[in-house]
């Protein structure tokens, strides 16, 4: 795999973060509003942006280590390791949780997420 796909991979995993993200949230927001706790369509999602998100770090490094620098590269590499550690710190955080009040966390640890993708796509260059 060439740099160029390297590259075109980790702009687009990252363009689709913020959807995805926004996604998660609204799932437990939706379930918070419903009555019910985390179910498994919002964990699985949870766990599928996790990996997206272990991807996009791991295209990023490869691309440092190629020597590709995002514009703004300090700022970047936070907002990249921040989406990283977020939601497994949130899983920690609510101790596995799977009720009401987890559904509300979810959601607005979700959006939180969306703004962490695109500060991070803000600050590539």
């Amino acid at each position: 795999m060439g740099l160029d796909t390297i590259l075109w991979l980790h702009t687009r995993v990252g363009n689709a973060a913020p959807l995805f993200m926004i996604l998660v949230g609204l799932l437990s927001l939706v379930n918070y509003f419903r009555g019910i706790g985390l179910d498994g369509s919002v964990i699985g999602a949870v766990i599928v942006g996790e990996i997206m998100m272990l991807i996009q770090a791991s295209l990023g490094i490869t691309m440092v280590v190629a020597g590709i620098w995002p514009g703004g590269w300090g700022i970047h590499f936070l907002y990249g390791s921040l989406s990283v550690l977020f939601f497994p710190a949130l899983w920690a955080y609510t101790r596995g949780a799977t009720d009401r009040r987890a559904s509300l966390t979810w959601a607005v640890g979700g959006l939180f997420m969306m703004g962490l993708t695109l500060r991070a796509i803000g600050t590539a260059g």
